[in-house]
């Protein structure tokens, strides 16, 4: 008869690091065993980070939750915005879609009490046009200057600006006009010079300044390029007819 194999007790294993006292915020691990364990491994010009390291190991696993809440929340709030500014822009195409201008602009002036920063300069924008269709002179200069102030100094504030010294002609206020459209002048890119000289000149003109309308028909011909004669002409015909 066979003799029956022999059953070994297992060799205990070694104490688990999940045991009492463990500390549930570093996941369940007993953390003075686990520092002892690891202290051994650890080199001796280690030592004193890991030192720090393990005495302040609850404070670093509170700083490191903190910043994944941060995140996520920031992550959070982006969607959020994004969102929003989605619906808003659907609300701004609605409105815009409105073919009677009076409506337009009374929709626009409610939308704008509410957009999103990002959508301000578009809706303030359809509004100063909405509002030159039906010459409301004040609103429409209102509007684009409000973009020109938040779009400070950027090529949309610039035609802003250009804009609204156009309505500032509508409106009959000829100097502010020709002050701005001066300043405008000073940073027009070459090609746009003469143009803007001219338009200073024609509201100087308008305000009987004619020492600065001749002043600035003269600055529109400095300007333009030597082929452009007819401009030339013109310009200087005006020019003549202020000189008498």
């Amino acid at each position: 008869m066979s003799q029956r194999p022999t059953i070994k007790k297992p060799t205990p294993l070694s104490e688990p690091a999940f045991r009492k006292g463990a500390d549930p915020v570093m996941g369940g691990v007993n953390i003075p065993s686990f520092s002892a364990e690891m202290q051994a491994e650890v080199s001796p010009e280690a030592a004193p980070l890991w030192n720090f390291v393990l005495s302040h190991a609850r404070v670093i696993a509170a700083g490191v939750v903190a910043i994944v809440l941060i995140i996520l929340a920031v992550a959070g709030w982006q969607l959020y915005r994004e969102e929003q500014i989605k619906d808003a822009r659907m609300a701004l195409g609605r409105i815009i879609s409105i073919q009677d201008s009076t409506r337009r602009v009374a929709a626009l002036e409610g939308f704008l009490k509410d957009a999103p920063s990002a959508l301000v300069s578009a809706a303030q924008l359809e509004l100063a046009a909405s509002a030159v269709a039906v010459e409301d002179w004040d609103k429409a200069a209102a509007a684009y200057e409000a973009v020109a102030a938040n779009e400070d100094d950027t090529p949309l504030a610039y035609a802003a600006r250009l804009n609204h010294a156009q309505v500032l002609m509508h409106k009959g206020d000829f100097a502010a006009a020709r002050d701005e459209l001066k300043a405008l002048a000073a940073k027009a890119p070459a090609d746009a010079v003469a143009v803007l000289h001219q338009q200073v000149a024609e509201a100087a003109e308008a305000t009987g300044d004619k020492a600065g309308a001749i002043a600035a028909y003269e600055a529109a011909v400095a300007a333009l390029p030597p082929t452009d004669t007819e401009s030339a002409a013109f310009f200087r015909a005006r020019i003549a007819a202020l000189r008498k």
